[in-house]
């Protein structure tokens, strides 16, 4: 159905599986939130609408960043110039140094035609030459882009071995659903790593990462609305199983019970980083396209629930649950989930070198503009 217009393709699909009446309640896998932030804002959202949420919303954020805001602005200042090395940053460290600090990249699933260029991951492998070409040793873990948490916890693993073995301080940088895959790797595989490679982990960069599950893949994995009914459908019926179980996946957060916890206790040296995107809009929804608008507000119109979001996931879940007892400092943008495209608190482009007004597509570019940027403003006492 390649080149199909969306609501042609949506006709199409609810012909051939029919109306789905609304009976009952649907298992939604993300009701219940991890964290309270999350749950305030949905209340908000619910009682006083997605404005006045957003305002609690990076409150929030401000409340949780345990830089108390020092990384935003340090990375705002690296953005802006990008000539400058902070003198305490770990890119200021001596060459010998940073050619011990080694960096994996987990990408997330992709979207749209297969047969395209996927510039998603493309953006994550600009990130990653950008790290080699500043000395540090830089792994591009080979996910599937559609794979089962299992089969990229696995892959994770095989290519986080090496790391580990040729590394005094490992650093994971994961994006979008990347992170499902990696939380899944440490709360399985990398907590029986020996303890003197479980003190190796410095640092989890977490890049608009569905720490917390995603609204959008809720609805569309458990939905009774004819639409998520019909693509689950259209999706099984053309063998593509595996890319059903991967959003019912995402859909859910990807701590298990007691999960936070172990995870914290087994990383003594653990330091966690995440971005997160702030709906721009003056109606706190996003200005880009993103995917289909016209699927986004039914999402927003008929999910249980919801809380102001980057397009693909609510930007309260995009950070740890409250039981991840860690170092956190975040950073907050307004924009969408593509959020080389967006801007600082500051009003400053996230990638203004790479990036033009009003193109939504990703560049490989720009995700080398965001990792120098980073690289240049992170304190080396993040890597304790």
């Amino acid at each position: 159905m390649r080149g199909v217009p969306l609501p042609v393709l949506c006709g199409i699909l609810v012909l051939v599986t029919g109306c789905a009446a609304r009976q009952g309640v649907p298992p939604y896998a993300g009701a219940e939130p991890d964290s309270e932030l999350l749950r305030e804002v949905r209340e908000l959202t619910r009682e006083e609408g997605l404005v006045a949420a957003r305002e609690r919303l990076v409150a929030g954020l401000e409340e949780r960043d345990g830089s108390g805001g020092e990384l935003g602005r340090r990375v705002a200042a690296t953005t802006r110039d990008p000539g400058l090395v902070l003198p305490d940053s770990i890119a200021a460290l001596p060459p010998s140094h940073r050619g011990r600090i080694g960096i994996a990249m987990v990408p997330g699933t992709r979207a749209g035609n297969t047969n395209k260029g996927d510039r998603t991951r493309e953006c994550l492998r600009g990130a990653a030459e950008a790290a080699r070409g500043m000395g540090f040793p830089t792994w591009f873990v080979e996910t599937q882009s559609r794979g089962s948490g299992e089969e990229n916890a696995e892959c994770i693993a095989r290519s986080m071995a090496e790391v580990f073995e040729s590394s005094d301080t490992v650093v994971i940088v994961m994006l979008s659903k990347g992170a499902h895959d990696v939380v899944r790797y440490l709360r399985e595989e990398g907590v029986r790593l020996p303890p003197e490679q479980r003190n190796k982990l410095g640092l989890v960069f977490s890049l608009a990462g569905t720490v917390q599950g995603s609204v959008v893949a809720d609805w569309m994995a458990h939905s009774p609305r004819p639409l998520p009914r019909a693509t689950r459908k259209w999706l099984r019926l053309s063998g593509q199983e595996g890319a059903v179980g991967m959003v019912e996946e995402v859909a859910r957060s990807p701590w298990q019970d007691g999960d936070a916890g172990r995870v914290a206790a087994a990383f003594p040296r653990l330091n966690w980083v995440s971005i997160a995107m702030v709906p721009d809009g003056e109606d706190a929804r996003i200005t880009e396209r993103l995917w289909s608008p016209w699927v986004r507000a039914r999402v927003e119109r008929t999910m249980p629930y919801y809380s102001p979001s980057d397009g693909l996931l609510e930007t309260a879940a995009s950070i740890l649950p409250d039981g991840m007892d860690v170092p956190q400092w975040i950073v907050y943008g307004y924009g969408s989930h593509a959020l080389p495209n967006g801007r600082y608190a500051d009003g400053g482009g996230i990638a203004p070198t790479t990036t033009k007004p009003g193109r939504e597509k990703l560049r490989k570019e720009s995700g080398g503009e965001i990792m120098s940027a980073y690289l240049r403003a992170l304190p080396r006492s993040l890597l304790r």
